[in-house]
């Protein structure tokens, strides 16, 4: 569904922000403190301490000093963070905070610059449509964020920060080579005069892949220009495009692996992407009243997946528009002497959706046999607020409100159709949030807050073939999901040099959302419960050695029902981190290795839990890197005990047989840029 005309008009005279990290007022090129703000726990910036919440904040020496070849990969090192990578380029990546194994990218929200990028359809994060080296840090909240930011955010909120341009001349561009014909070329510059910033930035990537039909090829081209009209006034306008086009190997069988594990069953299956958005931004500063921040959105993404089998061919075509605005007014002052931070906004989007099938029988050739026209609108209203009842003891009260209408067209055009779709869906949910955070010595703090989520159905969700009713019709039996979510935690630097962390939650979930496969539907589990414990520490020990590391433990059970005690399948008990970072022994030299391990899991759809599970495995990276006045190279290799794992696997086919999607052996990267 088309909106109506008035919709842009009347959000351009708003004049929407940049990005979360600036809502507060701020000169391009401001130095931010890293360890000292956090962009995702109240949509507004807020030093780490005070969030009552599991927080990190991925930072630009981090991101430097990482092996990471795109964002699922930097994300991996992280506590309580599972990835599961399909394709081994991270563009399908599925990155699961606390426990929801194969539903995992539908209960995490994940922001560029505050923008969702969630999608309303089964296809979950895009996440190569965000380069690594344009990334400046990443924010993670783990546990809900469902007040703050709605429908996704029931794991946690991953807010990715880029690159905003400063009035300082800069230019970079550079150049990786690695395994699997692995080569990328980029380049960036940016600079201001005055109150006028702006930069642009262009990049190719390109690999062969690490299997059979794992080719995949992307070009980016983007940029941003911040504007501060006047001491009250700051406009900004960013976007970018990307496309691609890649491979889809498919999985194996463990005898298949056994024989080739780089082999593929599906040759000939492709798909391509071409995704761009725009975000026009203001912030306006009323100096004791407040500011009052607007964001206007628009993103385009199409994509095709074309799988030619010789006697089934079939061809997805999806359009997908969305439409954002979220205007938020943020206030901070003190109230009878206390220090007070209000937030309070809307979040309204529209989403379109046009989808064609293409299918054939006995041919190699296909025809057009499904039309789709599919919307989802939301609108969230919702207020948070940060008291300080005492100097260091912080309350946090919130609430929200959000209704989410779906509007569903579709046409089966086959030789044998079945009836049309022609149904509206409504729901309403609401959300609340409640927290105490303790500073007991300097940055050491004590937390504890109770959360309430929700989580509406994806359109995929929602839609049903019956076969033996001869129509397509909405689930009438599906609704939205809910859950209690508590948690306590402690923050405690033994010195400055020192730090640790604890997190215990348990989150009761009502009606979770999960696939069955047995009925080939998806459908509400009455009760499951996720709880665990997360672990992390860091220590920079002397001037040249950091140690790091992070443990996690996570249960996560259906409770009743027909798998009472069942474990949810793609949900490792243990996983663990440890590294460390050597640098400046030898002048501007830094050598890092990192270990990672996940335990054991079931496979996906194995609610069951009757078929062996998914075998645990660690790999070991190593990555050396040298800077010298304006050049940086760098070489490193994952996987250096050439570790044979799979991060996937699932039971799939009429007859239920695992399958498993394998990750790289051993493989090296390396490169150079240069930076002015």
């Amino acid at each position: 569904m088309k909106k109506s005309c008035w919709v842009l008009p009347l959000l351009l005279f708003l004049l929407p922000s940049q990005t979360l990290a600036q809502e507060d007022k701020k000169p391009p090129g401001s130095p931010v403190t890293m360890d000292e703000v956090v962009v995702t726990g109240t949509r507004a910036e807020e030093k780490v301490e005070r969030i009552p919440a599991n927080v990190t904040v991925i930072d630009q020496e981090d991101i430097k000093n990482s092996s990471a070849k795109n964002v699922p990969d930097l994300l991996r090192s992280q506590e309580g963070i599972v990835v599961r990578d399909l394709l081994a380029n991270g563009k399908s990546a599925q990155v699961d905070l606390r426990g929801f194994g194969e539903a995992a990218p539908y209960n995490n929200l994940v922001l560029v610059d505050g923008r969702r990028v969630n999608e309303i359809d089964l296809s979950g994060v895009d996440w190569t449509q965000i380069p690594l080296d344009q990334i400046e840090r990443i924010g993670i909240v783990r546990g809900t964020g469902t007040v703050l930011y709605g429908d996704n955010a029931v794991g946690g909120v991953i807010n990715i920060i880029t690159k905003t341009p400063s009035d300082r001349f800069a230019f970079s561009a550079g150049a990786t080579a690695g395994s699997y014909s692995r080569n990328k070329e980029h380049v960036s510059v940016s600079g201001g005069q005055g109150p006028l910033a702006a930069s642009f930035y262009g990049s190719y990537d390109s690999t062969q892949g690490y299997r059979e039909n794992n080719d995949y090829r992307a070009k980016d081209v983007g940029g941003k220009l911040v504007y501060d009209v006047a001491s009250f006034l700051s406009l900004n306008v960013s976007g970018s495009y990307h496309t691609d086009d890649y491979g889809l190997p498919g999985p194996l069988t463990k005898d298949q692996l056994s024989v080739n594990r780089r082999a593929s069953l599906d040759p000939l299956d492709k798909a391509e992407t071409e995704d761009g958005y725009l975000k026009l931004g203001s912030d306006v500063f009323f100096g004791n009243w407040g500011n009052l921040v607007t964001d206007l959105s628009y993103r385009n993404r199409d994509s095709k997946s074309d799988f030619p089998d010789p006697l089934f061919p079939y061809v997805i075509d999806s359009q997908i528009e969305t439409y954002g605005f979220t205007p938020r007014y943020v206030h901070k002052s003190d109230v009878m002497g206390h220090k007070n931070t209000l937030i309070t906004g809307a979040d309204f989007y529209w989403i379109d959706q046009d989808l064609k099938t293409y299918s054939g029988f006995l041919s190699s050739s296909t025809t057009l046999t499904g039309l789709a026209d599919i919307s989802r609108d939301s609108y969230g209203l919702y207020v948070n607020d940060d008291f300080s009842v005492l100097e260091n003891l912080i309350l946090t009260l919130g609430a929200r409100h959000e209704k989410a209408e779906y509007d569903l067209h579709q046409r089966d055009l086959s030789a044998f159709p079945l009836a049309p779709l022609d149904e509206t869906v409504k729901d309403t949910e609401n959300a609340y949030t409640a927290g105490l955070t303790w500073l007991y010595s300097g940055k050491s703090a004590l937390f504890g807050r109770y959360n309430r989520s929700f989580r509406f159905p994806l359109t995929d969700e929602l839609v049903l073939f019956d076969y033996v009713a001869g129509r397509i019709r909405v689930n009438p039996d599906l609704k939205p999901q809910t859950g209690d979510h508590y948690e306590v935690g402690a923050r405690h630097f033994f010195t400055p040099n020192l730090q640790a962390n604890i997190t215990l939650y348990r989150a009761a979930i009502k009606d979770e959302i999960f696939f069955n496969k047995a009925t080939f539907t998806n459908e509400n589990y009455d009760q499951t419960l996720h709880q665990g414990v997360e672990v992390g520490a860091r220590a920079d020990f002397f001037e040249w050695l950091t140690l790091f590391g992070n443990y996690a433990y996570e249960k996560a059970t259906f409770r009743d029902g027909p798998f009472d005690g069942k474990d949810i399948p793609a949900v490792p008990k243990n996983k663990f981190n440890l590294g460390f970072r050597i640098h400046d022994v030898i002048p501007n030299l830094v050598f890092s290795a990192d270990y990672f391990y996940v335990a054991e899991s079931f496979l996906i759809s194995d609610q069951a839990n009757r078929f062996e599970k998914l075998e645990s495995y660690y790999t070991i990276n190593l990555r050396l890197s040298y800077a010298w006045k304006w050049l940086n190279l760098f070489a490193g290799v994952n996987n250096v005990t050439e570790q044979k794992y799979s991060e996937y696997g699932l039971i799939g086919g009429f007859t239920p047989t695992p399958y498993y999607y394998p990750a790289p052996e051993r493989n090296w990267i390396g490169g150079i840029e240069i930076r002015y």
